[in-house]
């Protein structure tokens, strides 16, 4: 996944918005859940929750060096 994805990725997981996703990472909302659709494609799953699911089994939800 690219660190664009994974910053989304872990800020959803975090219960942000597309919007606030979006605020700090200099996206639009629309651009943000088209990241996410990505995503969710890339996990093979059919949405954000199961995604976030998968997401943390396989470790992608840890900490981020990058902040």
């Amino acid at each position: 996944m690219t660190r664009t994805e994974m910053s989304c990725l872990r800020k959803c997981a975090e219960g942000r918005t597309d919007a606030e996703i979006g605020a700090d990472l200099e996206l639009t909302a629309a651009e943000v859940a088209s990241v996410l659709s990505v995503v969710m494609l890339k996990l093979r799953v059919p949405n954000r929750m199961a995604g976030l699911a998968k997401a943390a089994r396989l470790g992608y939800l840890g900490n981020d060096p990058a902040g």
